[in-house]
């Protein structure tokens, strides 16, 4: 098939007065080579279309040569932005992969996926959305508190100084994120368990990989355990030596059967396509949490770079290119687009040791 990769490439040199993580979410030139090079090995032909540049223009000029998209694009700005390839290739008649335009911008909004998991009882901790900075502090809301830019990914905005204890800290650090990125704030409450991210593949009866414990020992005193962007794009690089994940996690068979069962709920609720990533924590009483969920997760192939779902997928015996491929299939097989004896062979997840007895 013809298949245009839409995407959002990082720029090697950041322009005067940008910060340094306005484009944490974005992917490498190396990313989308290996992903170009992955779908190839399918056998079908790659197109990359970067959305930093005219992407509506080329995808209007290029519609007829275009059989189906691949889409991990993050956009740049607004809050719609995770939606934008959606919402024109279905103004086209162009078949994608992945979430459709409202799970995209569900699932980019802290607050209103926080309001579709309650609504299906789904745990998730408790919080309040600032506009101003000036709101009164809910009475059900206990510090330790963690302040989070509303419509962003990749730990973009969330920094080691955000998890704050007292009143004067939630005001000034609130304040300035709002400043700075110009978009509501959440605040939510700190949960003190370990914490996890959980990938899932598939449509109607989707594959769970092997769970993925992150873990924090590795931090310098003074840094919060939490998946901070200090954590999670200075502490955990390809040149610093560590390994803060954990695959499988070395959890009890019943917290496992919990977290998968979360994740695969969530998944439902929220009508996540072919494929995401959900980020979960423990509370205090070990019952598991939803804190985020991924509708386009990170797909980085090198194992140092500690990229999530492929992380999870190489424990279950997957190579990059099987992961997808199986992802690639999902949606087309979703689509109507694919005859069972040209999907890629399925691979059985081997039998690892994902639990504690």
């Amino acid at each position: 098939m013809r298949i245009a990769l839409t995407c959002s490439i990082k720029p090697l040199v950041l322009k005067e007065g940008e910060t340094e993580d306005l484009y944490a979410e974005m992917d490498s030139e190396a990313t989308i080579n290996d992903l170009k090079q992955a779908i190839e090995s399918h056998g079908h032909n790659v197109s990359i279309i970067n959305t930093n540049d005219d992407f509506i223009e080329t995808l209007n000029n290029n519609k007829d040569n275009i059989d189906f998209v691949f889409n991990i694009a993050e956009g740049l700005k607004g809050e719609f932005r995770e939606s934008m390839v959606q919402v024109h290739c279905d103004y086209l008649g162009i078949p994608y992969h992945g979430p459709g335009p409202l799970t995209a911008a569900i699932a980019l909004n802290k607050a209103k996926t926080k309001e579709v998991l309650l609504a299906n009882n789904i745990p998730t901790p408790k919080f309040q959305v600032f506009y101003t900075g000036r709101e009164v502090l809910r009475n059900d809301l206990t510090y330790p508190l963690i302040i989070k830019p509303m419509l962003e990914g990749s730990s973009k905005g969330i920094f080691n100084e955000n998890l704050v204890h007292d009143d004067e800290k939630l005001r000034k650090i609130s304040g300035k994120l709002l400043r700075k990125y110009h978009q509501p704030v959440i605040v939510e409450e700190f949960l003190t368990g370990r914490e996890f991210t959980v990938s899932v593949i598939g449509n109607k009866n989707p594959t769970v990989l092997p769970i993925v414990e992150i873990t924090f020992h590795h931090l310098p005193e003074g840094l919060h355990p939490m998946d901070s962007y200090e954590a999670k794009w200075i502490y955990d690089n390809p040149t610093s030596q560590v390994d803060p994940l954990v695959c499988p996690a070395k959890i009890t068979p019943a917290l496992q059967k919990k977290i998968r069962d979360v994740a695969k709920r969530t998944f439902a609720v929220l009508e996540c396509k072919d494929w995401t990533r959900i980020d979960i924590r423990l509370d205090g009483q070990e019952e598991p949490q939803v804190l985020e969920v991924n509708a386009l997760p990170g797909l980085m192939k090198d194992p140092k770079e500690n990229s999530r779902l492929p992380r999870a997928a190489y424990t279950a015996g997957w190579t990059y290119e099987h992961l997808i491929g199986t992802v690639l299939n999902s949606a087309l097989k979703r689509k109507g687009l694919l005859q069972e004896s040209s999907q890629t062979t399925k691979v059985k997840i081997p039998s690892v040791p994902t639990t504690l007895e």
